[in-house]
């Protein structure tokens, strides 16, 4: 049981970090923080590292506990909530995309107000669909 308790706490952490980092992001993602600045697109360049690290913790701890977990691989990969959590998350990763690319220009190039709140916009819109994955994963967990 212990196992179990401790591969739970990992997943819990790594979505804390998706949360942490896609907050981070949002919250520097403004017009009045990113015009004619040198750090604050770097910061965010490096957030946007960490999200994408968190979103493979996210996935391995998620494996991890499908794999060493108390009800098994068999119980989980049959479960259709799990497939709508995993698919949530890959809609958040295709979702990160666009902000990504967005970075890695604006590391060249300073970005214009309206495409910092365009990125801004898109990372609310990502936070909106993470709500629904801990209530997936809370009716996975305990039934509905």
């Amino acid at each position: 049981m212990i196992l179990e308790s401790l591969l739970a706490y990992a997943h819990i952490s790594a979505i804390l970090l998706v949360v942490v980092f896609l907050t981070s992001k949002t919250a520097l993602m403004r017009p009045d923080l990113l015009e004619g600045g040198t750090t604050v697109p770097e910061r965010l360049w490096q957030l946007d590292l960490w999200l994408w690290g968190s979103f493979a913790a996210v996935l391995a701890t998620g494996l991890a506990r499908m794999v060493w977990g108390v009800k098994g691989f068999g119980w989980y990969a049959d479960n259709p909530l799990l497939w709508s959590k995993v698919a949530l998350l890959g809609l958040m990763a295709l979702m990160s995309v666009p902000s990504s690319l967005a970075l890695q220009r604006w590391r060249r190039i300073p970005p214009q107000a309206s495409a910092i709140r365009a990125q801004r916009r898109w990372l609310m819109w990502q936070a909106h669909v993470m709500v629904v994955i801990p209530l997936l994963g809370t009716l996975l967990a305990y039934g509905l």
